[in-house]
């Protein structure tokens, strides 16, 4: 009875297709692009298949999406929210991803994540053109790194403010 009902599951695991697609998106690697059809639909790469952009950070790390080619477009990332909302119809930059994304014209949004596991997936929600194009990146964020030297700086001044202290004492 076991081994049978161990089949039946392991054979409906093997006939249900597979419904996302993942794509690995390295941290700091620039964008990689997505596509989509009408409002509400999935973002998808390559295939026709929903897509979801799957990393791993070990510090904190900014996540953008951004439109790109005709303005007019806006995303809602799944679990994080809506980028903004475009400010201009119609205007075209082509695939140039930093120029739209440092553009109010094209939707976009950035995110700061923790460190953690992702996969991050998304919808169309506004695509006046019935379909387009968009990119996803993940950039580790800075660190401060002159702040930690300071405090580091102060410490070692009170502790030799300490030693000191002590040694005229006796």
């Amino acid at each position: 009875m076991r081994k049978g009902m161990i089949f039946l599951v392991l054979i409906a695991f093997l006939a249900v297709p597979a419904i996302v697609s993942a794509v690995p998106l390295a941290v700091d690697g620039g964008w990689s692009e997505f596509y989509f059809g009408g409002e509400d639909s999935d973002w998808y790469y390559g295939g026709e298949d929903p897509v979801s952009f799957d990393f791993t950070i070990s510090t904190s790390a900014y996540l953008t999406v951004t439109d790109a080619f005709l303005s007019g477009d806006q995303f809602y990332v799944s679990g994080l929210g809506y980028t903004s909302a475009p400010t201009s119809l119609s205007d075209d930059i082509g695939g140039d991803y930093d120029a739209a994304a440092a553009d109010d014209r094209w939707s976009t949004g950035s995110w700061l994540l923790t460190a953690g596991i992702y996969s991050i997936s998304g919808t169309a929600n506004i695509s006046p053109f019935g379909g387009g194009g968009g990119a996803i990146r993940v950039d580790t964020a800075p660190v401060p790194e002159p702040g930690t030297i300071v405090l580091m700086g102060l410490g070692l001044v009170g502790l030799a403010g300490m030693g000191r202290k002590k040694y005229f004492k006796k």
